[in-house]
């Protein structure tokens, strides 16, 4: 085979890995958002797409809380990572940054937003670093609202940033099992209990 055929065939190569590379995400896109149209009625929500190229965001309600799940990708390093993210209202006034340091990547510009998150909090499940701005008040919330326990639940996340105003915790995407009902409703309903139990113990200002 001749040098021109070689780089032709390699570019043919190249383009079938592309074509189907985009295919697949059409359909783990199309899957995705068939999901979340589950969530439709239990959660009173909707499904907002732009287009087939964008990934789908679910926006709901709980309990009179707005709830959030969409997608968002990290640079880390040469390196794309997609992001998985559960949004929920709360009334949190304080501010816990939660990371999981063997499994949590810092993406451009996050190592200088981790620091700004506060000290180190040493009252923390081992799997956590827990930063804050008020450690008085985050040991009080960490105590009363038995956050070791009720992590428990909220395991496969290896970033939350427990308020103000919201929890949002994230995890790099694994695919479809991510996305099924059963488990989104599980992990909204042990959002709505840790944001039920934190604002219950809050240090009133």
């Amino acid at each position: 085979m001749s040098q021109m055929g070689i780089t032709l065939f390699f570019l043919f190569v190249v383009g079938v890995i592309a074509l189907a590379m985009i295919v697949h995400g059409w359909i783990d896109k199309k899957r995705i958002s068939k999901n979340f149209l589950q969530l439709s009625e239990p959660l009173s929500g909707r499904v907002v797409q732009e287009s087939r190229f964008f990934y789908p965001r679910f926006t709901g309600e709980i309990e009179g809380r707005q709830v959030d799940l969409f997608f968002e990708v990290v640079k880390v390093g040469r390196k794309h990572i997609l992001y998985y993210i559960y949004s929920l209202k709360s009334e949190i006034t304080c501010s816990l940054l939660l990371l999981k340091s063997d499994e949590y990547k810092a993406g451009k510009g996050s190592a200088e937003a981790i620091e700004a998150a506060g000290t180190l909090v040493s009252e923390a499940k081992d799997a956590y670093e827990i930063r804050t701005q008020n450690e008085a008040e985050a040991s009080a919330i960490i105590e009363g609202a038995d956050l070791k326990e009720r992590l428990t639940a909220l395991d496969e996340f290896s970033s939350l940033q427990l308020g103000p105003d919201a929890l949002v915790v994230g995890k790099p995407y694994d695919g479809i099992a991510d996305t099924e009902s059963v488990n989104i409703m599980k992990n909204v309903r042990a959002l709505v209990d840790l944001a039920k139990a934190m604002e219950q113990c809050q240090v009133p200002a």
